[in-house]
């Protein structure tokens, strides 16, 4: 007898293509679920934005989205739209389960041996208490480093997907480099846009030689969450056999404008249809 496909539908959303990274790894482990991706280009940046702003953009497109897709669980990888609304949206969305992309300190904390931790952050992300509660609560016998680095949000965003290697080793190796120069042997990607330059940073240290440094971030949170979550939402089956991963999910972009050459180029980087708008 075949099983029926699952029918929970689940949206990724973020502030720009940096939860795709999420997007992929979700899809890896449940090829069987509806799902979508949202970019909010119309938002982005949101790192040099207010709180305020933040928030009230949130739960504008957070309305838009239940209107048009009417996902079951709704994901943030962005760690900035997480410090600034996840609890908002929570608290005001309840038949809807939404998690947030929350920074693997502790996991960084228990494996660091020099006891120094780096948070690559955006701009407000390194400023907020947020981050104060979850260091105090996940590392307190560990030193952590924040680190602002908003530049490499907006060059990942629109530069990276045609970019060579060595353009985006340049890119992070001022970066790197204070890494190395403050003895920190954990690097936590405190933001989804880092994802996508694991890459770049892993050769750049690997042509210096260091073996002792290891990049951290949240999609292994985020799977581990969503896990309990589809097998309570599911009302069918997982479908039996295999199918592409990316068959039936949709990109999606919340501005009323053509998307631009760097959202075609990162759909066809991750086998997605050109995006439709929002």
């Amino acid at each position: 007898m075949s099983e029926e496909k699952t029918n929970v539908r689940v949206c990724v959303f973020d502030s720009g293509i940096g939860g795709l990274p999420f997007l992929k790894a979700i899809l890896e482990e449940f090829p069987y679920l509806e799902i979508n991706y949202v970019a909010d280009d119309a938002g982005f940046p949101y790192g040099t934005k207010s709180s305020e702003a933040i928030r009230d953009i949130l739960f504008e497109r957070i309305r838009r989205i239940r209107a048009r897709l009417d996902p079951d669980i709704f994901v943030i990888s962005c760690m900035t739209a997480v410090q600034v609304g996840l609890k908002d949206l929570q608290e005001a969305h309840q038949t809807m389960r939404i998690i947030g992309a929350i920074p693997p300190i502790a996991a960084a904390a228990r494996e660091s041996r020099s006891r120094r931790i780096a948070l690559w952050t955006t701009a407000l992300s390194a400023e907020d208490a947020f981050l104060d509660n979850l260091i105090a609560r996940d590392a307190p016998d560990a030193e952590v480093v924040r680190i602002p680095a908003q530049d490499l949000v907006e060059y990942v965003e629109q530069h990276l997907p045609f970019a060579t290697l060595a353009s985006a080793r340049a890119s992070v190796e001022p970066y790197v480099k204070y890494v190395r120069e403050e003895g920190i042997d954990r690097i936590v990607l405190a933001g989804s846009h880092f994802v996508l330059l694991e890459e770049a940073i892993y050769s750049l240290l690997s042509e210096e030689g260091v073996d002792d440094v290891r990049l951290l971030d949240s999609r292994k949170k985020v799977l581990s969450e969503l896990r309990p979550l589809v097998q309570t939402e599911g009302r069918g089956k997982p479908l039996s056999g295999e199918r592409p991963a990316t068959e039936g999910t949709g990109f999606f972009l919340t501005s009323d404008r053509k998307p631009a050459p760097s959202y075609i180029a990162w759909a066809a980087r991750f086998g997605l249809s050109v995006p439709q708008l929002l």
